[in-house]
């Protein structure tokens, strides 16, 4: 890509600088951001939300902020579209893979690799880098990525620079191409293979095969990227995103306002609300696979040890008791969570597939097998399983018996800062739980303090939430036995520690049916057994809450259409970055390769009428969680 050259007259250069200004709009050139900003005819695209990444590394990032970072600068195998299929293989968006060829068994998968995918320091992406990727995925217990590569039977083998092929342990259809299944975003060899410690490396500066690259990050501050000069796909109309991190929403509401910040995320419906009638601010209430839930620590500290998991932690006993943790579900009012905190804007929750996922996989129970709210049935299933409150102090005590007879039932109930809605909760599930004799100890804290405290086991209840993929294997395979937090230090994804070997045999099987209909009857009865073991409470299945400077800003793309989220799609580089320029510039799809927008043109036209010099114009360019 090549950039707009300035002219060397210092005349031309302020002329051109204010015309470009006063054409580009106020949105891409006003708006406050970190110093070392671009020069002045270059387009910035400022968005905000509260919290911070867990990592800008695939290797150890957990958190749906940080696939907003990963989604415009690498590359999946197989890219999903927005209807959450697999992408064409010759759609400019879509993943590295032209060509999959499964053998007959499904045993065997055979990925030929684009060749035309340069690194951003100029470095050839090739199929080695694809083989790499995943090994060191799997043999580095990756947080995310490994969990769609533990069917692959040994290393992945690289067959020449343009093919990679693997085996599996069991046939199965999800390496097949028929399903966007591996959120592996691939990375580069020549730069991780000299990390001695990969999960620990800040991965900044960048080195990218999206249309952008990150260049820089501040902890609590920002971070910035900056268009890839080697990236070939459709030109985006914006040539540096900056994220900027709020300690709080009414802060971030105001900058909206204020035009310091040009695109915003909120959780909290309340303020959302304040700004809907904000001149030149447009909003909108998506829709996307997502849950936030009430998860118990069922065992930590009390379930049987193995080569793979160490028990630890100082969890309550009770929670071991699948009675206790049905009772809590039952006395946690999903209805009454979605009108006063929700504002009525989610869907109260049932099941960890949530209703905005793949056709035919969701499971929603109904009639006796809906643990429906009812606080005298959870004291009576209580009192009926010995939790009494022997002392009249208003709090139930374990039963004789038990792992630890007669300790009271109080909790420590953790909620999130960086989420207003987990602390609104938490008021009505702590007055409920006060109704059937369980005490509450809220303490609200950091998402990554709290991922500690899970991986620790020093807690009881907590409040969180999940950006599933569309399939559900993904989401299932988090409450397998091996996903527990292993030994008190390491990240695991099974936060509530579930273990049931039915649930995992049922697992491995869903896996490997491949006639669609079967797998869904697999997929279904998984989530029940793991709704009726009430190891988490889903309270409500989440909107998106999304606000911009309508007055500055046109071209966003919402994934999944026409109501998702306007700035991550589901996969690697995509649309949501091609079609996003400011009001009264451009259209269709992204920059022509002599794209420089309209308005410019005239004031390009304005100065060479002006002072008679020429100009030499730029070419070309060509999106995550969730648009």
């Amino acid at each position: 890509m090549r950039r707009l050259l300035k002219l060397g007259a210092a005349l031309t250069t302020l002329v051109m600088a204010a015309m470009i200004a006063s054409s580009v709009g106020a949105g891409a050139q006003d708006s406050p951001s970190p110093d070392a900003s671009p020069s002045q005819e270059e387009i910035r695209f400022t968005w905000a939300s509260t919290g911070e990444p867990s990592s800008l590394n695939p290797m150890s990032g957990y958190l749906a902020l940080d696939f907003y970072f990963w989604t415009p600068t690498y590359h999946l195998l197989v890219d999903f579209d927005t209807d959450f299929g697999v992408e064409p293989f010759d759609d400019p968006g879509a993943g590295l893979a032209t060509d999959i060829q499964a053998s007959d068994d499904l045993m065997e998968f055979t990925y030929t690799i684009r060749d035309d995918i340069v690194w951003s320091d100029g470095t050839p992406l090739t199929a080695e880098d694809v083989a790499f990727t995943l090994n060191l995925y799997k043999g580095n217990h990756a947080y995310l990525p490994q969990n769609y590569l533990t069917l692959i039977d040994g290393e992945v083998e690289l067959v020449d620079e343009n093919t990679v092929r693997w085996r599996t342990k069991e046939p199965t259809g999800l390496y097949s191409g028929e399903f966007p299944y591996m959120y592996d975003y691939i990375l580069p060899k020549h730069v991780f293979q000299d990390i001695e410690k990969p999960k620990q490396f800040e991965n900044v500066p960048q080195v990218s095969s999206g249309p952008f690259m990150i260049t820089e990050y501040e902890v609590g501050e920002f971070v910035r990227m900056e268009r890839n000069p080697e990236w070939t796909g459709p030109e985006p109309y914006v040539d540096e995103i900056v994220w900027r991190s709020f300690k709080n929403e009414d802060a971030m509401a105001e900058a909206l306002r204020q035009g310091e910040i040009d695109f915003a995320y909120f959780t909290s419906p309340n303020i959302f609300n304040t700004i809907s009638s904000d001149e030149g601010i447009d909003e909108m209430v998506g829709s996307i696979p997502s849950f936030s839930e009430i998860g118990m620590n069922t065992g930590s500290a009390y379930q049987e040890g193995d080569d793979y998991f160490t028990p630890h932690g100082d969890g309550h006993p009770a929670l071991t008791d699948v009675n206790v943790r049905r009772a809590i579900r039952m006395a946690i009012d999903s209805e009454q969570l979605n009108e006063s905190v929700m504002l009525g804007y989610g869907t109260p929750g049932t099941t960890i597939i949530p209703p905005v996922s793949v056709e035919g996989a969701r499971y929603e129970p109904t009639g006796d097998e809906l643990i429906a709210w009812d606080i005298e049935g959870a004291n009576a299933l209580l009192d009926e399983n010995g939790y009494l409150d022997t002392d009249n102090d208003g709090v139930r005590e374990m039963p004789a018996g038990s792992l630890d007879p007669g300790r009271p039932l109080e909790f420590r109930y953790y909620a999130r800062t960086s989420e207003q809605t987990s602390v609104d909760a938490a008021e009505f599930v702590s007055e409920w739980l006060d109704q059937i004799g369980i005490a509450t100890n809220v303490e609200v804290v950091s998402s990554g303090r709290l991922g500690d405290i899970i991986n620790e086991g020093t807690y009881e209840l907590f409040s969180w939430g999940w950006i599933p993929d569309p399939d559900p294997d993904s989401a299932l395979s988090w409450f397998t036995c091996d996903q527990r937090p292993p030994d008190g230090k390491t990240y695991g994804n099974n936060d509530s520690y579930y273990c049931n070997p039915e649930y995992d045999a049922l697992y491995t099987e869903q896996r490997n049916t491949l006639d669609p209909d079967a797998r869904w009857e697999i997929v279904h009865e998984m989530q029940r057994i793991y709704y009726e073991d009430a190891a988490y409470a889903i309270m409500w299945y989440d909107p998106i809450f999304s606000a911009w400077r309508g007055d500055r800003w046109t071209g966003f793309n919402p994934q999944p259409p026409p109501n998702g989220d306007p700035l991550e799609g589901w996969g690697g580089p995509a649309e949501v970055w091609w079609t996003l320029r400011p009001v009264g510039v451009g259209g269709g799809t992204g920059r022509e390769t002599t794209g420089i927008p309209a308005t410019v043109w005239l004031a390009v036209v304005a100065v060479i009428v002006i002072v008679g010099l020429m100009l030499v114009v730029r070419s070309r360019r060509s999106r995550e969680d969730e648009a």
